[in-house]
């Protein structure tokens, strides 16, 4: 399974795979006429079926239709055995992934931002039962800024100068989010910040 956001587009390349590839991501509340698709549902290797959504903020983001509304279209696409419902939101504002956490308390079993790199420290079982952190940050080198080579970086705010922004080298970490659901109910038993550095 993998999600995305805004850069699923960058390389045409993608286009044609999402055809061939139903377990590749990406915002679901893009127009309906772009290749692929928002939301799957596969059987874990314990044999639960679970669904994976995703969807993309607005704030400070390209334009796509209401990830709130859109959500809730997805939603009701799913057939009710389907308890474990996982949502990444791809959001630039923390308020904004806030608000989406607390819209789906109690329909899924966990929502995930991601898109700012930088992992967060608010990790937690919402009032309703949802796991939720704000951003699960980057998989990718830790010694840059935001995955990008620092000294690049620097030189642009530095003298306010367009430059080539290239992938940093070193420190690859991977960080993510460990959530334990009940299958029956769909609620978050656990949920946990992990990191491999």
């Amino acid at each position: 399974m993998l999600t995305s956001g805004n850069h699923i587009w960058d390389k045409r390349e993608i286009y044609d795979y999402f055809a061939r590839q139903p377990r590749l991501l990406r915002p679901g509340n893009y127009v309906e006429e772009l290749p692929g698709r928002g939301v799957v549902v596969v059987t874990a290797r314990n044999g639960v079926e679970c669904a994976v959504l995703n969807l993309q903020g607005r704030v400070y983001m390209p334009q796509t239709d209401c990830p709130f509304r859109k959500a809730d279209a997805l939603l009701a696409e799913l057939p009710e055995s389907v308890k474990v419902r996982f949502l990444d939101f791809h959001a630039e504002v923390t308020s904004e992934k806030m608000a989406m956490g607390w819209y789906l308390d109690g329909r899924i079993s966990a929502m995930v931002g991601t898109h700012t790199h930088i992992a967060t420290a608010d990790t937690r079982i919402l009032t309703n039962g949802t796991a939720y952190q704000t951003d699960a940050g980057m998989t990718g080198p830790y010694y840059s800024v935001i995955g990008v080579d620092k000294d690049i970086v620097l030189q642009k705010f530095l003298t306010q100068l367009p430059v080539r922004m290239e992938a940093a080298r070193h420190g690859g970490e991977l960080h993510g989010v460990i959530v334990e659901v009940d299958e029956s109910t769909g609620r978050a038993a656990a949920v946990r910040r992990y990191t491999v550095a």
